[in-house]
């Protein structure tokens, strides 16, 4: 049965990747990771001025598992927005090199991740998608593709949030799901979240 506390507890997650503890980053409280996957090792990267959830990232130096999976409960048939975000920081030494991998959710290839751009710059790379997971769990992986090498796919934080049931109705979520292609403003100056 779904209940007020059920849906309350599958609602939203907001995961600080490889955190050991609570931290609150614009209102949105995130927590440790561990709960949701079992493999991968954390680690911390120093900069200054560095958000919280981008200083701390888990990864993944095991080159012989084909994936590395976070398993998160949720209700059945919702909509739900996935976000995951990485910061690469020269966690592994290779510098200006940040690994190339996979992202995999529901089994599905959803894009690959190549953040050598966006580091490059000082900037944290996301990526968004709005699935309904066919099942009572959602799983959101990375993977070794051909460009990752020795290098180890990472992940600094991940954010799953219900959307409401009227959201992008015209979508088939049996068949498709709904990509982040471009983010555009027409006359703001401000980015809104």
């Amino acid at each position: 049965a779904l209940t007020m506390e059920n849906l309350r507890m599958h609602a939203a997650y907001f995961l600080d990747c490889g955190g050991t503890k609570e931290v609150t980053v614009d209102n949105l409280t995130y927590i440790p990771d561990g709960s949701y996957i079992k493999v991968g090792k954390t680690t911390t990267i120093s900069k200054p001025d560095l958000l919280p959830i981008l200083s701390t990232l888990r990864y993944f130096p095991d080159m012989w598992a084909k994936k590395y999976c976070y398993s998160l409960p949720v209700i059945k048939g919702s909509k739900y927005l996935v976000k995951t975000m990485y910061y690469y920081g020269g966690f592994d030494g290779r510098n200006k090199q940040p690994p190339v991998f996979d992202q995999i959710i529901e089994g599905t290839r959803w894009s690959v991740v190549n953040t050598t751009e966006d580091y490059a710059k000082g900037l944290s790379s996301y990526f968004d998608i709005v699935v309904v997971p066919p099942g009572k769990t959602l799983s959101v992986c990375l993977a070794r593709n051909a460009h990752t090498g020795g290098a180890s796919p990472f992940i600094s934080a991940l954010e799953v949030k219900m959307l409401d049931a009227s959201f992008y109705n015209p979508i088939d979520f049996n068949k498709y799901a709904l990509l982040t292609v471009a983010r555009n403003t027409f006359g703001g100056e401000d980015i809104i979240r």
